[in-house]
């Protein structure tokens, strides 16, 4: 009897673990719900501790100004350490903000040679709409050099990811020769 009650309790316990709340879980369907600063309570212990995804969606709720302050340099800071841990979204975000950002580009000497740095590092690790936003300071020579074989390049490789304004800027490019 003693046997089968401790192998009930064993049970129940280990339900009750596989069904504990994942803090994580919890911070985005708080975000989905648009309780952002609950949100945002949840995630910061988390990005603290090293979370790369927490610290991405912290980034996010600052540079949106969801549930905290909006704050580009809070969301940078954030991005910056999700980045460092290989998240490559948190690259392309930081490239993003560089370039189209109203209070970060000021801090940088050249904000579109940053952003390209950025987008440089998500696009070398495969995210298409870096790859697109490369080929499209190629194309412009923000932040690099203008080049139409860099672009196509960049254009070329966000294409064969099925990026659609990459597969008509490629057209573009290469019917411009």
């Amino acid at each position: 009897m003693l046997q089968k009650l401790s192998l009930t309790a064993l049970a129940l316990i280990a339900s009750t673990l596989l069904h504990a709340a994942d803090p994580l879980t919890d911070a985005v369907r708080a975000i989905e719900a648009g309780r952002h600063a609950q949100a945002a309570q949840m995630l910061t212990p988390l990005a603290n501790g090293g979370n790369p995804l927490a610290q991405f969606r912290l980034g996010a709720l600052y540079y949106q100004g969801h549930g905290v302050p909006e704050d580009e340099k809070q969301a940078i800071y954030w991005w910056k350490k999700a980045a460092a841990q290989g998240y490559t979204e948190a690259m392309f975000q930081l490239g993003s903000a560089y370039l189209f950002g109203s209070q970060i580009a000021k801090i940088v000497p050249d904000p579109d040679r940053e952003a390209a740095m950025w987008y440089f590092q998500a696009a070398s690790a495969g995210h298409a709409e870096a790859q697109y936003h490369l080929g499209l300071l190629f194309l412009a020579g923000k932040g690099v050099i203008d080049s139409r074989t860099e672009a196509a390049r960049w254009m070329r490789k966000a294409a064969a990811q099925g990026h659609p304004e990459a597969k008509k800027a490629l057209a573009s490019i290469e019917g411009g020769k």
